[in-house]
């Protein structure tokens, strides 16, 4: 499962030119499109009464950028798509039903975002004015070549924090089944989010499908974590753990945050347009034996994953410190289940340990050590870290886009093993970059990774050595050949 990279940017064919594409795999196809909507959402959002005050720090940063690409015409990238296939025929009421429960237990999923005095303000609308209906949208036929440029108009339109709901709705349906997708703005979740919300959903749609109650356990509201992080940020002290993995690594930096060190084929400092690529890492039988050897010498597959990267780090810059900053779930137990941002930065160093004879098991285990810590330090909020820190004179800004790899294992997850849940793919609007942000996941189908990157064959080119490098380490670790 190691071929060539391949890009998932299609050439729109709906809509004018800069339109939103979601790249999609091939089992998630098209056809008669259906779509779902809040019924008189313009009450809906009278009776919204303000929560507190502020928001989180990751919802003020994307507030702020959006407000910014609003004033400007600029097209909406900042939402995050689910899909998912269903082999039976599509029951739209059950659907509709399923689809207002699901809204009516998540508080944040209610909410949306005012622009205030003192910044984005949050307004909640209560449980019993959410009705989900099929919508009076006429339905169209969408080939499979053109669902993607559908679903990226459409929750480009639909998928925004200002709107009520900021979420949409809809399915493809052909004569096998019917593919399912459902976009929200990213102020509203995280990628975890993405990933209940269909396990959730399609446990909602099945039940009202039979006429039976769910079972689903109680999903805990965002607003407390929102409040959890504001103290969390307002108690940390200059000598926390916490704080101190944040100075270890920004103080070897020159006190900066990490960067690509890709070559992408930049010429100026402004964003460029970007595309999205996936490639496949490892397989099932491969993963197994990762497995198997980590279980022998110590050490966990995130491990190995970051051990591979700081190996292909050395390789293209020569140095033996590899340092990126990743983002980590910051749920609790009480919030399995919640539709919510909650994920924090943290940062991941890596020395690679000198000398003739080192192995890269010896890689995991310093790359291991460095997930720990990164894991100690996201129980800090990172932006209350930093303020902190550039207090000191220690961080010293950013420096363009910072560099981030993050790694999801879904069977962490309570999504069980749904049958229909293994076609899930969960992706986000892909906007202008500089960068070549990494998204690694595992799967029962194997190791994937997500990439945005500068729409430019240099780019292109340089991403894909990158990331076939990587996964012939990964290939080599499986099959036992990993002398460094």
């Amino acid at each position: 499962m190691t071929g060539a990279l391949r890009s998932e940017f299609a050439t729109p064919r709906f809509g004018a030119p800069g339109s939103v594409v979601v790249p999609l795999r091939e089992h998630l196809v098209g056809g008669r499109t259906v779509e779902w909507e809040l019924r008189d959402a313009e009450r809906v959002g009278r009776a919204a009464r303000r929560w507190g005050n502020g928001v989180s720090f990751l919802q003020a940063d994307h507030l702020a950028t959006m407000a910014d690409k609003r004033r400007r015409g600029a097209v909406h990238t900042g939402f995050l798509l689910a899909a998912m296939r269903f082999d039976a025929p599509l029951d739209e009421g059950a659907m509709g039903s399923a689809l207002t429960e699901f809204v009516r237990r998540h508080e944040e999923l209610r909410a949306h975002y005012r622009s205030g005095p003192d910044g984005p303000e949050r307004w909640v609308s209560p449980p019993e004015e959410f009705v989900i209906d099929v919508a009076d949208a006429e339905s169209v036929v969408v080939d499979d070549a053109d669902v993607g440029a559908w679903i990226g108009r459409r929750a480009s339109e639909s998928a925004r924090a200002e709107l009520v709901p900021g979420s949409w709705w809809a399915a493809t349906v052909d004569d096998a089944g019917f593919t399912f997708f459902v976009a929200t703005d990213h102020a509203h979740g995280d990628g975890y989010s993405s990933v209940l919300a269909l396990a959730e959903i399609t446990a909602l749609y099945r039940a009202h499908r039979k006429g039976d109650a769910s079972d689903l356990p109680a999903p805990g509201a965002f607003g407390p974590a929102v409040l959890a992080e504001r103290s969390a940020a307002a108690a940390l002290a200059a000598d926390d753990d916490q704080v101190s993995v944040w100075r270890d690594a920004l103080v070897d930096n020159d006190g900066r945050a990490p960067l690509c060190p890709l070559e992408l084929g930049l010429t100026d400092t402004a964003p460029v347009p970007a595309v999205a690529v996936e490639q496949w890492l490892l397989g099932p039988d491969a993963l197994a034996r990762c497995d198997a050897r980590l279980a022998r010498t110590g050490g966990g597959f995130a491990g190995l994953l970051y051990a591979a990267l700081a190996v292909r780090h050395r390789e293209i810059t020569g140095e033996s410190r590899f340092f990126v900053s990743t983002v980590l779930a910051t749920r609790d137990a009480d919030h399995a289940w919640t539709q919510g941002w909650m994920c924090n930065f943290a940062p991941i160093v890596v020395d690679v340990p000198a000398g003739d004879e080192t192995t890269l098991d010896d890689v995991v285990r310093a790359a291991g050590a460095g997930v720990r810590a990164a894991r100690r330090a996201s129980s800090a909020p990172a932006h209350g870290v930093l303020a902190l820190l550039a207090a000191e004179g220690i961080f010293r800004g950013l420096d363009g886009s910072p560099y981030m790899v993050s790694y999801t294992d879904l069977a962490r997850l309570p999504i069980g093993n749904d049958p229909a849940l293994a076609t899930m793919q969960t992706s986000s609007g892909v906007g202008p970059t500089r960068n070549a942000n990494l998204w690694f996941t595992r799967t029962p189908a194997g190791l994937v990774v997500r990439c945005h990157l500068p729409d430019n064959e240099v780019a292109r080119a340089s991403v894909a050595e990158h990331l076939a490098r990587v996964g012939a380490i990964l290939n080599e670790y499986a099959s036992e050949r990993t002398e460094r």
